[in-house]
């Protein structure tokens, strides 16, 4: 028999058959494996020369001073201007008091300001906490100080100093710096950064200055809402930034430019997109925010070869009317996360996109996926062979319990393919670990499961449900637990709770996501249970309170786009807000008695939602 497979094949397709026959996949895993390797020996490479994100930059400051840095405005900043300026950045810090080893706070739109902060606050071994601009009232001042940061300072555009300005009585130990111009009126008390940097010296700074920083030092705080309550700051180590920044290299060179829309409070666009940038000595184009007309205008502009996404950009950029250009540019591949299966074909087609490199990764979370296959849908792939290098499990989850299915024994149970399942990734010392969250221990404890498959096994809960297929490749399905996702932003169904209750009408707000077609995510829905039981649904004056008090104090994305009135809220049987049914039912005013209201889009109140409007969301007519 093997004489036959060996002379009909020859020998190298014999060896390739029964290899494949022993190893389902091996080339695939070789692949990924060689990949890997690669960039495991860059990151290896970096770290054993001591070398964190900022000597990476200041060697391609060195090497390449005239080469263009960053691109903003059509203006082209080279890395030697960047590195003086971050220079007198980290100058003006320590002149202005801050100590190293200190937390500072930053809170810019996308502009130069929050490159050389950033870099000139590695420079002296600052902790940077990333503040996310849409964030206003008590969610704000909570970040802030959440952060430790005793400093903030505040960039150009237009609503920053407003937003902290309505926040000074609860941060009265925070002194406030603003870099750039902003428009608006400031108090007395908010300082001028600008003033103190340009006094500053641009020389570089000498290394002794962050001694102190060591590979699991601190090196940024990126917020995530995680499983409940506020933001919470992740807490992000010098040798984890290095590792971000290679682990999706994916190829890039120096020769490249990247496109980054994304704002740089996002693990993704800091540590990714602009991590890449650094340890590639690339170029990127930065832009304050994403505009889906200027878009190809742009890569086009400005020789772009890379482009970043969230899946919620690929939309918009799908929407938009056809042009001859279309497929018209320098584009290799485009990385991100969240590009759906519905419109990846398209976007992918009809730009002319000749990669799409789809990756999984969380801010917190101790590993990450890639799909450098260019597989339809994929995040990533996951198989045995793999696991022992990037290690994940892939378990049953019990939606009505909001947990881990376990079996008679107690231990969780492994999904089966194409079944979809939470995915946790084992806490192995000297492997994976979990850096955890600024503050309360008990925060960065929810996030673990204990005795996963072994007892006194330990397991990080990334809170994403996904599906394994016959060929391990990794498929995102969705949030689970007290977080939904929406515009490409982590939504906290207790804050939005929480908010939601301070109206003095409201007895209790069950908040949760529920899909609309054509969209990325979940829109935000929220279960009234009103004070006064006599009324069947909400007064007048009731809407125009909420309406009021949803825009003042949530930032867009974590407003509720749907409300539903209820007599009672279904609970479960341990007392636990009941979310499954309510998921379930959505909106669909054809079937759920309830009255039901949705956020007018151009007036931001809400209106009675009927069956013509409902038929054009479901249409997609109504852009929520």
């Amino acid at each position: 028999m093997l004489a036959l497979v060996v002379g009909g094949l020859g020998v190298t397709g014999a060896l390739y058959l029964l290899l494949n026959l022993w190893w389902p996949g091996w080339y695939l895993d070789w692949y990924y494996r060689r990949n890997n390797l690669k960039v495991g020996n860059a990151i290896l490479h970096s770290l054993s020369r001591g070398k964190f994100l900022i000597d990476i930059f200041e060697e391609f400051a060195n090497l390449t001073p005239q080469k263009t840095f960053i691109i903003y405005n059509d203006e082209k900043l080279s890395y030697e201007y960047i590195d003086r300026k971050a220079n007198q950045a980290g100058r003006a810090a320590i002149e202005i008091g801050i100590k190293p080893g200190s937390v500072v706070a930053i809170m810019m739109y996308n502009e130069p300001g929050i490159v050389w902060s950033y870099l000139g606050f590695m420079k002296v071994g600052y902790q940077i906490a990333f503040i996310n601009f849409n964030l206003r009232a008590h969610s704000l001042s909570h970040s802030i100080k959440a952060s430790g940061a005793k400093v903030l300072i505040i960039g150009e555009g237009d609503g920053l100093v407003e937003a902290v300005m309505d926040i000074l009585p609860e941060i009265p130990d925070v002194a406030v710096y603003v870099c750039g111009k902003t428009g608006e009126e400031k108090p007395p008390s908010f300082m001028s950064f600008d003033v103190v940097m340009t006094r500053m010296s641009t020389d570089r700074i000498d290394r002794s200055v962050r001694k102190h920083v060591l590979p699991f030092s601190p090196n940024v705080y990126i917020y995530t809402s995680g499983t409940t309550g506020y933001p919470k700051p992740a807490i992000r180590n010098a040798r984890s930034c290095v590792v971000s920044g290679h682990r999706y290299f994916h190829g890039m060179t120096k020769d490249d430019i990247l496109y980054q829309t994304l704002p740089q409070y996002h693990s993704a666009a800091l540590l990714v997109g602009f991590g890449k940038v650094i340890t590639s000595g690339a170029t990127m184009v930065l832009r304050e925010k994403f505009s889906a007309r200027h878009f190809w205008d742009d890569c086009r502009k400005h020789d772009v070869t890379i482009i970043q996404y969230i899946g919620e950009v690929c939309r918009y950029l799908v929407a938009q009317p056809k042009s001859p250009k279309d497929g018209i540019h320098k584009i290799k591949y485009a990385f991100g996360n969240g590009l759906r299966q519905d419109i990846w074909a398209e976007f992918k087609n009809r730009f002319n996109i000749p990669r799409v490199i789809e990756f999984y990764g969380a801010t917190e979370c101790p590993i990450g996926l890639s799909n450098i296959t260019n597989k339809f849908g994929a995040c990533g792939r996951s198989s045995p062979y793999l696991r022992q290098f990037t290690p994940c499990a892939f378990v049953k989850f019990d939606l009505e319990a909001q947990a881990p299915l376990r079996n008679k024994h107690g231990f969780c149970v492994p999904i089966g393919t194409d079944e979809i399942g939470l995915m946790i990734v084992p806490l192995i010392e000297g492997k994976t670990s979990f850096q955890g969250y600024r503050g309360k221990k008990a925060d960065s404890e929810k996030k673990l499961v204990y005795d996963v498959f072994t007892k006194g096994d330990k397991y990080f809960n990334t809170g994403d449900l996904m599906k394994v297929d016959k060929d391990y490749y990794v498929y995102f399905s969705d949030r689970v637990g007290d977080t939904f996702r929406w515009k490409g932003e982590n939504v906290s169904t207790t804050e939005v709770s929480n908010i939601l209750t301070d109206l003095d009408f409201i007895h209790d707000a069950n908040v949760y996501g529920v899909l609309v077609p054509g969209t990325d995510g979940r829109a935000g829905m929220a279960a009234l249970h009103l004070n006064d039981q006599s009324l069947a649904t909400l007064t007048p004056s009731m809407i125009t309170s909420l309406s009021k008090h949803v825009k003042e104090v949530l930032p867009t994305y974590a407003r509720p786009k749907f409300i539903r009135v209820q007599k009672e809220l279904i609970m479960t049987s341990t007392f636990k807000q009941q979310k499954v049914s309510l998921v379930r039912e959505g909106y669909d005013v054809t079937n759920v008695t309830d009255p039901i209201f949705y956020l007018n889009p151009a007036t931001q109140s809400y209106l009675p939602l009927d069956y013509v409007v409902f038929t054009q969301i479901m249409a997609g007519k109504v852009p929520l």
